[in-house]
């Protein structure tokens, strides 16, 4: 999903107008539609990162990146010094409590 899908995804999830978001980044209605259209984009980081903060998600998700809302939402276990069969075994191990979570 392109940086424009997904402003517009998370807009109008939020019941929020172009204007609203317009305001909040001091650009017209206008550039926000050219935004969600891929026609532009955010000329500065900050204007990003506001988005990003507005709609509670991270830059990477924000950006396309990811399809990971937030950051948070993901735990990282580090299996540095581990084998591939250790790191396996970790990875069956996960998938079977998710599993059993699901059910």
């Amino acid at each position: 999903m392109s940086f424009g899908e997904r402003l517009r995804s998370l807009r109008e999830d939020n019941d929020e107008k172009q204007r609203d978001i317009a305001k909040l980044l001091f650009v017209s209605a206008n550039m926000i539609s050219a935004y969600e259209l891929g026609k532009h984009f955010p000329k500065n980081e900050k204007s990003l990162i506001t988005l990003a903060e507005h709609f509670n998600v991270s830059l990477d998700y924000l950006l396309g990146y990811s399809d990971i809302p937030k950051h948070g939402d993901v735990k990282i276990i580090d299996v540095t010094g581990l084998n591939n069969d250790d790191i396996n075994a970790v990875i069956t191990i996960v998938n079977s409590l998710k599993k059993n979570k699901q059910n």
